[in-house]
């Protein structure tokens, strides 16, 4: 199967008022719109954001804005969640199957500690931080070749060493399970039929003034 998600999970149990936060992060003209499950939003579409908690998780699903975390510069939105949510731990989580579109980015305590992504047509186009626990395993699987890129070797495919696009998507399953108690690909139904708050926004303001480049998500 397929994955797209676009989404930002804060492991906090502090609660907020969920428009007024939305407001603070940038999301404009906010109006509610009919609340939808996880399973039906975790990759929205585009104009809509939906709020909501799962365990001792705020979950935002937004197009867009958590490809603004992957950057080392914070930007508006995560500088606002940093101060909503000073000692949480802050995830942001993008992939698109269609273009092998991976990447995620952790904030501990106020302060970025690991950030990658990647995609098929660019490879892994940004890394920064200390490899986490929840990536070793993955990554003693792998090597990097004389020209920088890394490939992986599983035992099922002894002989067809995969690119890093083609496991990118496994990297974000491992770190979501620290948050959501099991790898997002493994959770069963009560994450995905969580109900979360939406709403339609017109735009997005203060978004991050720097830049990945080419806007991916444009392009699936």
């Amino acid at each position: 199967m397929g994955w797209k998600a676009s989404a930002i999970i804060i492991h906090s149990k502090t609660e907020t008022d969920y428009k007024s936060l939305l407001s603070e992060l940038g999301f404009s003209n906010l109006s509610k719109i009919k609340d939808k499950t996880v399973e039906e939003v975790i990759n929205p579409d585009e104009n809509e954001v939906y709020i909501g908690r799962y365990k001792n998780n705020l979950i935002i699903c937004a197009p867009d804005m958590p490809m603004n975390f992957f950057e080392e510069t914070p930007g508006h939105a995560e500088r606002v969640l940093i101060e909503k949510f000073p000692n949480a731990e802050i995830c942001s989580i993008v992939l698109h199957s269609v273009v092998n579109l991976w990447g995620y980015a952790v904030i501990k305590d106020g302060q970025k500690i690991r950030s990658r992504a990647g995609s098929a047509d660019s490879g892994t186009f940004v890394e920064f931080g200390e490899p986490l626990k929840e990536e070793l395993d993955l990554l003693s699987k792998s090597h990097i070749a004389a020209d920088g890129k890394r490939s992986y070797l599983f035992e099922d495919f002894p002989d067809e060493p995969m690119t890093e696009d083609q496991v990118g998507e496994e990297f974000v399953f491992e770190i979501t399970g620290k948050y959501l108690g099991e790898q997002l690909d493994r959770c069963d139904d009560f994450l995905f039929e969580t109900r979360l708050e939406g709403y339609r926004y017109s735009n997005i303001i203060n978004p991050s003034s720097a830049s990945l480049g080419k806007p991916w998500w444009k392009f699936w």
